[in-house]
């Protein structure tokens, strides 16, 4: 069983594109690939902007642009992330949205309480990624008060506020902890943060290579601020939709299967992703270098890490690409909908958003599990011949993640 992460973050409201950062972010989180989707919805936030109950928000825009608002008021949107190991979420009964809902509301006043929030001021919107080793809830809060805040969080905050949700979450197994330990605790109110610090560093010492390795990945979605311009958008739509016409009709969609002038047009197209996207080019750099660093354990001729280099540089198009056409699978199955012609025009720049988080998601999957497998083997230098670590590189080579 893993410990709970919490892990929060939040942009300086003096920053000119705050405003414009936090809307990102709340698209991001609502509409990523693997969210668990309102019902009947394309994306799946949910929360709280006024009092009463829980709302699954008709469109995320509306959120949104309140966020949007809010920042330029001078409001501070704080991010933050609660995750648990698969196998803990199944234990908690985390296994749907509704579960997750509850789960959430449950804590919410906790998050806000340690931030100094007031409940009548809580504004909050969250949604849940389904990871398949760290499924997490990310939630966006602020207060609407005009209170002035400070726009620094001390770590005690965001320390204090795991703490507590772990003696809520887990008060039945540190209180067998505690009698295992021969500790007097009987009660919840007993327990102390030094003794969830002690329930917390033995379960964490059970797997502490993949609890360093989720608390990187959500710092790092944390900070990710995926804000597409519209111009790009656009061009992108229009470059989407004169490639995909250019495809066979028939057939299957693979980078692999591509006839070479298609794969040339694929290629042309990663490229323009690669030169306006930050994000992408990101991870397609940390892609590359992940996999030159696990080829340079094994050999140490300069020249064929340069041809290899190029050859990694040309796995990670075809996995951009293959995301790209996967893109292509979906706007030719929309097409067949009863839609009509308007719609689909007024929703292309949608459509290219989402394919453009679906290319980020998996590129970004990509380099960490080649920075893992390079960790791993880093690890084990020592233990593993040199054929062994050649064995150990090719068993992670990439395959183009055709999905």
């Amino acid at each position: 069983m893993s410990v709970l992460i919490y892990k929060q973050r939040h942009r300086h409201p003096n920053r000119k594109d705050t405003p414009g950062a936090n809307y990102a972010h709340v698209r991001y989180i609502a509409t990523r690939p693997g969210v668990m989707k309102n019902n009947c919805m394309e994306h799946g936030l949910f929360g709280k902007m006024q009092p009463g109950g829980l709302e699954c928000f008709s469109d995320w825009r509306d959120v949104a642009k309140k966020a949007y608002a809010a920042a330029k008021q001078g409001h501070i949107m704080y991010r933050s992330v609660v995750s648990f190991a698969r196998q803990t979420a199944k234990e908690l009964l985390l296994e749907d949205q509704k579960s997750w809902q509850k789960y959430i509301e449950n804590h919410i006043l906790t998050i806000a309480g340690k931030n100094n929030i007031r409940r009548e001021d809580l504004k909050w919107a969250a949604a849940v990624h389904d990871e398949k080793a760290h499924p997490h809830i990310h939630v966006v809060f602020w207060d609407s008060s005009s209170r002035v805040r400070s726009p620094f969080t001390p770590p005690q905050i965001p320390d204090a506020i795991r703490k507590q949700m772990i003696k809520d979450t887990f008060s039945e197994k540190i209180l067998a902890f505690a009698q295992e330990k021969g500790a007097a605790v009987r009660e919840l109110r007993q327990i102390t943060d030094e003794f969830v610090a002690q329930f917390e560093n033995v379960l964490r010492c059970r797997i502490l290579g993949k609890y360093r390795n989720t608390g990187r990945e959500l710092g790092e979605e944390l900070e990710t601020d995926v804000a597409f311009s519209e111009e790009m958008l656009q061009e992108f739509a229009r470059r989407m939709e004169s490639f995909r016409r250019g495809l066979p009709e028939h057939g299957r969609l693979s980078y692999q299967l591509l006839a070479p002038q298609d794969k040339a047009r694929t290629d042309e197209l990663a490229e323009f992703l690669l030169a306006e996207v930050p994000e992408l080019r990101y991870y397609f750099d940390r892609y590359v270098e992940a996999k030159c660093k696990m080829a340079s354990l094994y050999a140490s001729d300069g020249a064929a890490h340069e041809k290899q280099g190029e050859r990694f540089m040309q796995e990670a198009k075809k996995i951009l690409g293959n995301r790209v056409l996967a893109g292509v699978k979906m706007l030719n199955r929309l097409e067949q909908e009863a839609k009509t012609a308007e719609y689909r025009e007024s929703r292309r720049e949608y459509y290219a958003s989402i394919i453009l988080m679906e290319a980020l998601d998996m590129l970004a999957q990509a380099a960490r599990r080649e920075e893992d497998g390079y960790s791993a083997c880093v690890d084990n230098k020592g233990e593993l011949s040199r054929d062994a670590r050649k064995e150990l590189f090719l068993k992670n080579q990439d395959k183009g993640y055709e999905h």
